[in-house]
């Protein structure tokens, strides 16, 4: 599939989601550069969201901006939802793969994209009053998102609407587990580099 073409099947799954990611995933060849530009789009559109924000709705300290890290915890989530989704199903008989996954995560992510764009723009013409009006104008792309992720893993997997949310209710618990053995592992690592620095500073001390 070109890239054209997966814009075209992109609009699609827009507006007839579950026809739309039916046509991606039995496609014969998958493409996976749409979806890498959408997600790195993600990236940076969570950058310019924490800079570009409009000064009154905008609470972040810009002193300690640094690019690097909010375009790395802008993916994160998703990154987290993708192997704890993928992690799930396949215990629950699940037919789609990780790739698979990661497709319908980032074509669900375009709606949110579009708004938060718009977003961004909008918050710097918006009064303190109108703000609540923004927040809901943003919502409506976060709603469409989450349905078409919902439609699309039910595609992708095979699922019932009934399985799909016991899945998603089993991933959001692995994402919790994976998050705190990572915090467990990086605490105890970093003790364990913490030990041996101090014991060889001090056999040079004594040396």
């Amino acid at each position: 599939m070109t890239i054209i073409e997966d814009g075209r099947l992109l609009f699609h799954v827009l507006m007839h989601p579950f026809d739309g990611f039916y046509q991606v995933m039995n496609h014969r060849k998958k493409n996976y550069v749409l979806p890498v530009i959408i997600l790195l789009l993600v990236g940076i559109v969570g950058i310019f969201s924490y800079q570009y924000t409009g000064f009154i709705l905008n609470y972040n300290p810009m002193f300690a901006m640094n690019s690097v890290t909010i375009f790395l915890t802008t993916l994160f989530p998703i990154v987290l939802f993708l192997i704890s989704n993928w992690s799930i199903t396949t215990l629950f008989d699940g037919n789609g793969s990780m790739g698979d996954i990661f497709i319908v995560m980032c074509y669900a992510l375009v709606p949110k994209l579009m708004f938060d764009i718009v977003g961004i723009l909008l918050s710097n013409v918006v009064t303190q009053e109108e703000a609540p009006l923004l927040y809901a104008f943003t919502a409506i792309g976060t709603v469409w998102f989450c349905f078409l992720l919902f439609c699309g893993l039910c595609v992708v997997h095979e699922y019932t609407a009934l399985t799909n949310i016991v899945t998603l209710i089993a991933t959001f618990i692995a994402a919790i587990i994976i998050v705190f053995l990572a915090m467990l592992y990086f605490t105890l690592m970093s003790k364990v580099f913490g030990f041996i620095y101090a014991a060889f500073s001090e056999m040079t001390k004594r040396w």
